[in-house]
């Protein structure tokens, strides 16, 4: 896919408060389908497409035949997050879900036409956990730094949803440096003193607790460090943003964008300003006399060595002044060169 999506032409279709409804409406009408695993009454165009982590769906297979509930869709009391975005033709929504007692949140592009739903596009991000075999993970993705836990995504963060007044051309080159566009200015990027990152529901900036990357280095958790510091690290030098497909507020300020980001494995370090060289983590650990009892205590070490890559989405809020204040991440992993960008 290529390297930059359109943004600018979605970020500047804010529809009349009458089509907007419309569209959730039929937003509304496929979460309680999909929940029902029933299709027949939806309001479908004749080419109707289903997308599922990229790949096309019967709209009877997949999470039709395995979702138990949708937040706001179905009163479920262990499910909270729900963010929403409406145009004329299309909406975005990032929601908590349950599928047979196993929690997640999905991600999605419903694009309608002629007062019909068009196309879906999902991307569900599922928890995932180790254990004594590798617990739910599959031996096609390495361990993510943070993988999907359900109980701790909790409710939205009201700052999302606050006033901004920012966004436009500036805000997705803001954004497209932040996740590593190879042709961007990470100078463009600026940070709020109170930002904060949360992937997969926890917390990944300021948490001073948190593990080292590097054990030859023990000064340096990227985890403890604020978004600022984060960023200029280097930390992130390992990912480069492959494609994207973005949708914002103006008004909100506020950035939903769906995006792969590819991990070659050819990395396996970085320097930081300071000059300090640190390794990123990886299969090696076990080989250099790393406790594999402990890889596998409920959590297996981070891969960050492995060709693979990572589809997700990330929710950017900018203030009135440009300057990022929230990052909320939810992806998974797949082998390299899996594209979940929906179109």
């Amino acid at each position: 896919m290529s390297a930059r999506l359109a943004l600018a032409a979605a970020m500047a279709l804010i529809a009349t408060p009458a089509a907007a409804q419309d569209a959730s409406q039929l937003a509304d009408r496929f979460e309680r389908a999909l929940v029902a695993g029933d299709y027949r009454d939806l309001p479908l165009t004749e080419d109707f497409t289903y997308t599922e982590n990229g790949a096309r769906l019967d709209p009877w297979d997949g999470m039709w035949r395995t979702l138990t509930a949708v937040e706001g869709a179905v009163d479920h009391p262990e499910l909270d997050y729900r963010l929403a975005m409406e145009w004329q033709d299309k909406v975005v929504r990032v929601v908590e879900f349950d599928e047979n007692t196993v929690h997640g949140v999905m991600a999605y592009l419903l694009q309608v036409r002629d007062g019909q739903i068009a196309s879906v596009d999902v991307l569900p991000i599922r928890e995932e956990f180790g254990g004594d075999r590798g617990g739910t993970l599959t031996l096609l993705q390495p361990m993510l730094p943070f993988t999907m836990d359900g109980e701790l995504v909790g409710a939205i963060d009201p700052t999302l949803t606050s006033p901004a007044q920012f966004g436009g051309a500036e805000a997705e080159a803001r954004m497209a440096a932040y996740l590593g566009d190879p042709g961007s200015d990470p100078g463009l990027v600026t940070f709020s003193p109170d930002c904060i990152r949360r992937d997969n529901g926890r917390q990944s900036t300021g948490v001073a607790d948190s593990p080292l990357l590097d054990p030859a280095v023990p000064g340096f958790r990227p985890y403890a460090l604020s978004c600022e510091e984060q960023f200029r690290s280097g930390f992130f030098s390992n990912l480069t943003l492959d494609g994207y497909n973005g949708f914002g507020s103006e008004e909100l300020g506020l950035l939903v964008v769906f995006a792969r980001l590819d991990q070659s494995g050819t990395q396996l370090s970085f320097t930081t300003p300071d000059g300090t060289q640190i390794a990123y983590p990886g299969p090696r650990g076990a080989v250099q006399g790393a406790n594999t009892g402990e890889q596998f205590d409920g959590r297996i070490l981070s891969n960050m060595i492995t060709p693979m890559s990572v589809n997700g989405v990330y929710i950017f809020k900018f203030d009135a002044d440009g300057a990022i204040s929230r990052i909320e991440a939810f992806y998974r992993g797949a082998p390299l060169g899996w594209d979940a960008v929906p179109d």
